[in-house]
């Protein structure tokens, strides 16, 4: 009995010790695998790595295609650019427009309102010339004229008044023969209708 527990203890020491030199050679080789990793890279780091080199024809090919890549890239910057310009060219323009709109929109209701004042003046005058109260209409006339200056309608009207006014009362004779004879260089066609006004005219007193 006690021989036989003696061999078996001697089989498990025997297993034991069996692992454990397995274990040592495993480790061994790990070390071993990882000193020439580390050797390798030791070479590499120093420059030993035989890296091929790129022939001329290789190097060319690849300039030229950077050259290519950079042609691009520019072309692509060039083509956003002009869209972007484009972009805001569009919308200044229809900012222009719609402002030269705002603008010519508010020119004419100006208009409007100013030949309406003038129309309402003459009105007023000719009902102030036709009672015969010459003063008044010229009054008015002289407001309308300032609105339109070169407009001959009230021009003519005025120089009526006056030739009325010189007629009757004896007054503005010569701011009537004035106007007058300017009538006659601004507007030549109307020289018969300004005749009739001119005959009117006997006295010259200021």
């Amino acid at each position: 009995m006690i021989g036989g527990g003696g061999s078996i203890q001697g089989m498990i020491t025997s297993l034991s010790n069996n692992k454990k030199l397995l274990k040592s050679k495993r480790l061994f080789k790990k070390e071993r695998a990882f000193l020439n990793l580390k050797q390798e890279y030791f070479k590499a780091s120093k420059g030993e790595l035989d890296f091929k080199k790129a022939t001329k024809e290789q190097l060319l090919e690849i300039r030229k295609k950077v050259i290519k890549e950079r042609r691009k890239e520019k072309l692509f910057s060039v083509i956003i650019a002009f869209v972007v310009i484009g972009i805001f060219s569009y919308f200044a323009l229809v900012l222009i427009n719609q402002n030269k709109a705002f603008v010519k929109k508010q020119e004419t209701i100006q208009y409007q309102k100013k030949e309406t004042e003038f129309l309402i003046l003459i009105e007023q005058g000719d009902e102030w010339f036709s009672k015969g109260h010459w003063s008044n209409s010229i009054v008015l006339y002289k407001k309308a004229k300032a609105i339109f200056p070169k407009n001959y309608d009230v021009s003519y009207r005025l120089a009526r008044s006056y030739s009325f006014q010189c007629e009757t009362d004896y007054k503005n004779c010569y701011t009537a023969k004035e106007l007058l004879q300017e009538l006659y260089v601004l507007f030549p066609e109307k020289e018969i209708e300004l005749s009739e006004i001119k005959a009117t005219l006997i006295y010259e007193n200021p």
